[in-house]
């Protein structure tokens, strides 16, 4: 047998004819050779990445450890606005005492008052009771004109609107219905004192506004239809007079005002008159007191009455001669209270510059 190599044999199975295999370890299976792949020579080549021009000694900033947000500084606040001592109020008496002033002279005035005042007075008389006869048009009439104010209104009665009545039960009744409390009941604003009342139409009334201390009190004109009844009612108003002024402190008020109707005469000596009387009662304060009534009819003026020397009286015109008077009052002034009748040719003695008129009250 031939057993050299054949040599010139072109086999590509990787044996010869003995049945050897090429580059196989003795004893094992043949294996493929595995292919080899030319690697670069450098193993792990790196990208040069050009140098950074460096920061010399860089810091770092560090966080604040507590950081506040700044907030913008408040406005300074503005002194507290010095409390008003200036007021104004009007006041009218004895009308509408017939057709003429019902339909044109009242309703014109009371459209052209100022709504800046604080507040409106009738002092009482809202019908001639001999002709009217205390029929109820004349009270709703008065009180349809009256609601039309562009201020609170207050009313106190008059010896027409029920002690002249042939039917006082029944003037007392008709007051109830249309002249209860208007000044609550009336219009849109308030005037929102501290009103104290009293009385069994609740008719009399009391506050303090601005350093003011108002009374409105119901003493009529004319002759009483009880004397029993108008001795009380008087009693009445000063022990509500005494009870309240005790009540205040001295600097809560330093101008007295008094409302009514009645022009003060032999009727009315029980109130005005004697030791516990409305002017012995002034005199022991001391304090600057103005009185507006109705009643007379006429403008007149008595500085001292009563022999008090800061007692001041105005009676006003009536029947709707000229328009409601105007009153300003100024705690701060030494003359603090002014008077106009708000016409040229109608002057006011004492209270047109301010009464007092020097400093000694």
């Amino acid at each position: 047998p031939n057993n050299g190599p054949n040599v010139g044999s072109n086999n590509n199975n990787g044996s010869n004819n003995n049945g050897f295999y090429f580059n196989q370890p003795y004893g094992g299976q043949p294996t493929t050779p595995k292919p080899t792949t030319n690697q670069p020579t450098t193993p792990n080549p790196t990208t040069k990445q050009p140098t950074p021009n460096p920061t010399p000694n860089p810091t770092t900033e560090q966080p604040t450890p507590n950081p506040t947000t700044s907030r913008p500084t408040p406005p300074p606040t503005p002194p507290p606005t010095p409390e008003s001592t200036y007021t104004k109020f009007y006041l009218l008496a004895d009308c509408p005492y017939d057709d003429n002033e019902r339909e044109n002279l009242m309703p014109a005035y009371i459209r052209n008052l100022s709504p800046d005042a604080d507040f409106l007075v009738h002092l009482g008389d809202l019908q001639y009771a001999k002709v009217d006869d205390c029929q109820e048009y004349a009270y709703r009439s008065a009180a349809s004109i009256l609601k039309k104010s562009p201020v609170p209104t207050f009313v106190l009665p008059g010896d027409n609107d029920i002690n002249d009545c042939d039917d006082h039960e029944h003037g007392e009744y008709m007051w109830k219905k249309y002249f209860t409390k208007p000044d609550m009941n009336w219009g849109s604003k308030r005037h929102g004192f501290d009103v104290t009342r009293w009385g069994s139409l609740r008719e009399s009334f009391s506050f303090v506004n601005k350093g003011v201390l108002y009374f409105g009190l119901n003493i009529v004109g004319g002759s009483p239809y009880s004397y029993s009844e108008k001795r009380e009612r008087h009693r009445e108003h000063l022990r509500y007079i005494r009870r309240i002024i005790n009540n205040l402190d001295d600097d809560a008020y330093k101008v007295i005002v008094l409302f009514g109707h009645a022009d003060p005469g032999s009727n009315h000596d029980d109130f005005f008159e004697g030791s516990n009387g409305f002017a012995a009662i002034v005199e022991e304060l001391g304090k600057p007191t103005i009185h507006f009534h109705g009643d007379y009819h006429e403008w007149y003026e008595v500085e001292g009455d009563f022999d008090v020397d800061n007692y001041m009286r105005i009676s006003l015109d009536g029947e709707s001669i000229n328009p409601p008077i105007v009153v300003e009052i100024d705690v701060k002034r030494s003359n603090p209270i002014r008077v106009s009748r708000r016409r040229k040719e109608l002057d006011v003695d004492c209270c047109r510059y301010g009464w007092p008129r020097n400093d000694e009250l």
